[in-house]
């Protein structure tokens, strides 16, 4: 699980971008004057992510159509979007409703000139069987789960390069102890930051078993049997039980393990990529980089999530201008202009970051690699059962479950969740 992205500014109210066109608007979304006013309907933590409005009024000058930014609560959106979707009214487009059994019934095929210039594991990701794509990418960076760590104070404990392996990364751990910082900073109070592990070794277990997904979904598989599950668990009791964690895992905040990192106080911390924003708010010249979490084999495989993907709805009645408004978005200028802003990884292989910090340097070098994975999450067709595996993540770190109860409680929801969504075999 990952937070609807990324920047913390909440305001439900709509929101008009640029001068009122002139003229009446029909009942085909047309006014007097030949423009069109399009409606987004976006979370409204993305409304003040810096150049996003400047790319939208860019549009509105080119073309002399309107666009209205509808925010809403992202606690509320994807209800809320069901809810315009089900009454074919008040919006073009939209994000989210990724797994909808039906997708042709809600939103049109998306395409553009931009589908050429996608990194192709982001394409292979995003095109569905059929070979269509069923939604536009946005300009947001691309992100994955792994280790961010504090380069100063891994070197200050003499560590020279990242580990590769479990036994390396403990033994980098220890190292970091004896200088007499904490280690590895875990958020237990925040459970969605738990899940980050979980990502982090899903990609590893995903790399190894193309299957894996569709033998769990399946119910032919369980999951303590996947090799490395227990390694990889009995690893993370092991760093809390030898004291290479903080003392408040259970109670503190994902805001107070990145304050912990950039300041120095805590050596890593395991959580996506998206972090090192808050992480630059504690502290702009922290030295932040970022490796994959260890798997128990020693091959590591980078879990490349899907970047936001924006839809058309079926319905609109402006469709061609609100695929021209997407198509404009993330062109090279624009799609530039919005990662100079907000440094990142881009989804689009001419579009990089100029000045990148460690961590993103880092990410983008993994990517450029080639041969990532989709996490497990977004393949899944099963709802994840997050609460209850967050709940037997906290025993584990709690250290009131060992990783035998610990995989017993995860199978138990899963065999839960499965049976809950009616899927076969469950």
């Amino acid at each position: 699980m990952r937070r609807i992205r990324r920047i913390a500014l909440i305001g439900a109210a709509a929101l008009t971008v640029s001068a009122v066109v002139s003229g009446c608007a029909g009942d085909d979304g047309t006014n007097t004057s030949g423009h069109v006013t399009v409606t987004y309907m976006l979370p409204s933590s993305w409304v003040g992510v810096p150049g996003f409005k400047e790319n939208v009024r860019a549009w509105e000058r080119k073309t002399g159509h309107q666009v209205t930014l509808a925010p809403v609560p992202d606690a509320n959106y994807d209800a809320l979007v069901q809810a315009r979707i089900a009454s074919k009214n008040g919006v073009d487009i939209f994000a989210g409703q990724d797994t909808a059994k039906d997708k042709a019934a809600i939103m049109q095929p998306a395409t553009g000139p931009w589908v050429q210039r996608l990194n192709p594991d982001v394409r292979k990701a995003i095109t569905s069987p059929d070979g269509k794509i069923w939604g536009t990418p946005s300009a947001d960076g691309l992100n994955a789960t792994g280790v961010l760590y504090n380069k100063d104070v891994f070197a200050k404990a003499g560590i020279t390069a990242p580990p590769t392996t479990l036994a390396e990364f403990r033994a980098d751990l220890e190292k970091v102890k004896k200088s007499g910082v904490t280690p590895l900073h875990l958020a237990g109070k925040d459970g969605w930051t738990l899940l980050q592990h979980r990502s982090s070794v899903n990609a590893s277990f995903i790399g190894a078993d193309k299957d894996l997904v569709a033998k769990l979904d399946g119910n032919k598989a369980k999951w303590a049997d996947t090799p490395g599950f227990d390694q990889e668990y009995q690893a993370l009791s092991d760093w809390v039980n030898g004291g290479l964690t903080n003392d408040d895992a259970l109670t503190s905040t994902y805001e107070a393990s990145t304050a912990a990192l950039a300041k120095g106080k805590a050596g890593a911390i395991i959580n996506g990529s998206w972090a090192l924003g808050e992480i630059a708010k504690s502290n702009a010249d922290a030295h932040i980089g970022f490796f994959l979490l260890p798997a128990a084999d020693g091959h590591n495989i980078l879990g490349l999530q899907k970047p936001n993907m924006l839809k058309v709805a079926k319905f609109s009645k402006v469709a061609p201008q609100a695929q021209d408004f997407l198509n404009f978005m993330i062109a090279q200028p624009q799609a530039q202009s919005f990662l100079d802003a907000n440094p990142g990884v881009s989804a689009f292989t001419d579009v990089k970051a100029a000045k990148p910090s460690g961590g993103v340097a880092d990410l983008q070098k993994l990517v450029d690699q080639g041969g990532s994975v989709l996490p497990f999450d977004q393949q899944s067709v099963i709802p994840q059962p997050q609460d209850d595996i967050i709940a037997a993540y906290q025993e584990l770190i709690g250290k009131r479950a060992d990783v035998a109860e610990f995989g017993d409680r995860v199978q138990k929801a899963w065999q839960s969740a499965g049976a809950k969504s009616g899927a076969a075999g469950f």
